[in-house]
């Protein structure tokens, strides 16, 4: 004797609803999430060039600036983390802030501006204008730290 649960048949109704909504999941919502994902990853790693570029700088006398920002965004570049997502430098700057203007032994604070454009994980049509699932995106980031050189040694 077959046991058949009441108001439930098996006759496939099911399978007319699996499709759309597999269609729906696998072309609207994960692309995007992946994106997203992925843009979390892309802003960390420029988060890191701007400290590796904000501590070089730092560490040097203020007429070396411009060298030792070349120098991290090389060693930058390099890394597995940047050709992951496909990030470029447009940009990067470092200024000096004066705490203590009379002062001539106190210390310095260098202020280090790095840009780095990131493209998108995945190139949806559909998506084209918004910045970081379809079009690329700029981050802007600004550091500071103590500066440790000021070039009389």
């Amino acid at each position: 004797m077959k046991y058949r649960a009441k108001g439930r048949k098996s006759s496939g109704h099911e399978f007319a609803e699996f499709a759309p909504a597999l269609f729906i999941l696998l072309v609207c919502i994960v692309p995007p999430m992946l994106d997203l994902l992925y843009l979390g990853i892309a802003y960390a790693a420029g988060w890191y060039l701007n400290h590796l570029q904000c501590r070089e700088v730092a560490c040097v006398a203020p007429a070396r600036a411009s060298d030792s920002l070349a120098r991290a965004r090389i060693a930058w570049e390099g890394s597995t983390l940047a050709r992951f997502v496909k990030g470029r430098e447009t940009g990067s700057s470092a200024a000096w802030k004066d705490l203590i203007p009379n002062d001539n032994f106190a210390q310095d604070t260098a202020v280090v501006t790095t840009n780095v454009l990131i493209q998108p994980f995945l190139q949806i049509p559909f998506m084209g204008s918004i910045p970081g699932i379809g079009a690329p995106i700029t981050f802007t980031y600004v550091s500071e730290r103590t500066q440790e050189e000021r070039g009389i040694n």
